[in-house]
């Protein structure tokens, strides 16, 4: 019975000793939360600063003291891409309203056009910051649209890729010196391109 019991000592000993040399220590584990620390600062001083040049509708309330409209005078070839943009997403709305009171309320159609309203709306804060006046959507109630689903669909692709090519090919050009005008556009453009593309194409298909 005793050597049952010291053996069982011995045995409590040695997985006792095996526990502590494996033990992970604190200094390695504060060194790691230092490391994810400091990680994420960097990565919150390598955030943008917003500022006038940059901010787009909400982020310019971030700044202090800002007036609209802002007192930058844009060049005509600048106010003229923000016409033109405005006037694509003007359209592309009026087509996809006349879609869904043809056929009714039908994806994509009734998603994608909030999206278009949003997308106006992106732009029109833009003419708010620089003061321009805002035109009316002269395309409302003036468009023809087809029959069916699977015809306007194929109107949608049509519409999306021309929009993407406006803004790549075109106004991104015209106003790359303006960061602000420049997120818009790429936005838009991205949106078009990954999101509503896709969507018209599978219905069209």
């Amino acid at each position: 019975m005793k050597r049952l019991l010291l053996a069982m000592l011995l045995i409590g000993a040695a997985i006792g000793t095996i526990y502590l040399v494996n033990r992970p220590s604190p200094t390695t584990n504060n060194t790691v939360a230092s490391t994810v620390t400091t990680s994420e600062t960097t990565k919150t001083e390598e955030s943008t600063e917003v500022t006038t040049e940059n901010c787009v509708s909400d982020q310019c309330l971030e700044i202090e003291e800002l007036e609209y409209p802002v007192d930058s005078e844009l060049p005509d070839a600048v106010i003229d891409a923000l016409k033109k943009a405005l006037d694509d997403e003007y359209k592309a709305y009026a087509v996809y309203e006349s879609v869904i009171d043809s056929i009714g309320q039908v994806r994509p159609f009734s998603m994608i056009i909030r999206a278009e309203e949003n997308h106006a709306s992106q732009l029109k804060s833009l003419f708010d910051k620089y003061g321009i006046p805002i035109p009316e959507n002269s395309y409302l109630n003036n468009v023809t649209v087809a029959d069916s689903r699977t015809e306007n669909c194929t109107i949608g692709v049509d519409a999306e890729i021309a929009n993407v090519s406006l803004y790549k090919d075109n106004l991104l050009s015209t106003v790359a010196n303006y960061p602000d005008i420049t997120q818009v556009f790429t936005n838009l453009m991205n949106a078009s391109q990954d999101k509503h593309l896709p969507a018209f194409s599978r219905c069209a298909a």
